[in-house]
């Protein structure tokens, strides 16, 4: 199996980068840099550019030195949206060269759990490259690209690294029984439930300086498990439900058991 290939899921990672970043340069050189961007408020389209392609440069100084950087902020000379997208597809092109030269088991920072390897920036940049794909979509009023195998990945990512991560920063999720998630169109379904006190806590964070205890961070069960509450809906759907891209009141979305339990947890801070 490849490096760059996450195990169990039969994603090339680093191939995968390289096809979103391509998509998002060549819907960000027909955009209009002034449009709004809803789903990140007070962004424009040039905002959102420039974030995701910041974003790239600083991850790639993170893969290349092991270590935590600072974060960038650089801008294209030009606001014209050709320029804006060759300056964007430069910043992607380098990530994309560190990480197909860097092999994915090399050990590596990361912001969700400290330590980690090479493996998680591939995964973490496709992801965020993906997602901001689909902000630029609703921005420009283009159909979006987000397989379902990919999305699929993107849930697991959110509930096995995110949730972890928001947990760390003080953010525990509303949940108070397990919840099954499910996605619909790729046959793959989680269940999140609550820890216990014997569970590992999450890392140090600002809710421990109130409370005098650090939040537990949910256990994600990859399996189903009938009769506990649920959502479903495809994963492209159920992915931008969890990243707040798409409202639980969507059509495709169906929940069952506890609805008033299942909205405060996709209420909650889950991704960020």
């Amino acid at each position: 199996m490849d490096s760059a290939t996450r195990a169990g899921t039969g994603l090339d990672f680093v191939v995968e980068f390289a096809a979103a970043a391509e998509w998002f340069a060549d819907h960000v050189a027909r955009a209009g840099m002034r449009q709004a961007v809803p789903t990140c408020p007070d962004w424009t389209v040039l905002d959102l550019v420039v974030h995701l392609g910041n974003t790239h440069s600083w991850a790639a100084t993170v893969v290349e030195t092991g270590r935590a950087a600072y974060g960038l902020d650089d801008r294209p000379s030009s606001h014209k949206a050709r320029r804006v997208a060759e300056w964007y597809l430069g910043r992607a092109e380098d990530l994309y060269s560190v990480l197909r030269d860097i092999p994915a088991d090399k050990p590596c920072w990361n912001f969700a759990f400290g330590a980690g390897r090479v493996g998680f920036w591939q995964r973490r940049q496709t992801h965020e490259t993906v997602m901001h794909g689909v902000d630029l979509a609703m921005a420009t009023g283009t159909a979006e690209r987000l397989p379902p195998h990919l999305a699929a990945d993107g849930i697991d990512e959110a509930l096995t690294v995110f949730l972890h991560r928001m947990h760390s920063r003080g953010y525990a999720a509303d949940l108070t029984a397990p919840i099954s998630l499910r996605a619909t169109d790729v046959k793959r379904s989680w269940v999140v439930e609550p820890a216990t006190r014997g569970d590992f806590p999450a890392q140090a964070s600002p809710v421990e300086s109130r409370t005098g205890e650090r939040p537990l961070v949910p256990r994600v069960l990859v399996e189903d498990r009938p009769g506990t509450d649920a959502v479903e809906a495809p994963a492209a759907l159920l992915l931008k439900v969890l990243w707040k891209r798409a409202s639980p009141d969507d059509p495709g979305v169906r929940t069952t058991g506890d609805l008033e339990r299942v909205r405060r947890f996709l209420a909650s801070r889950l991704t960020s």
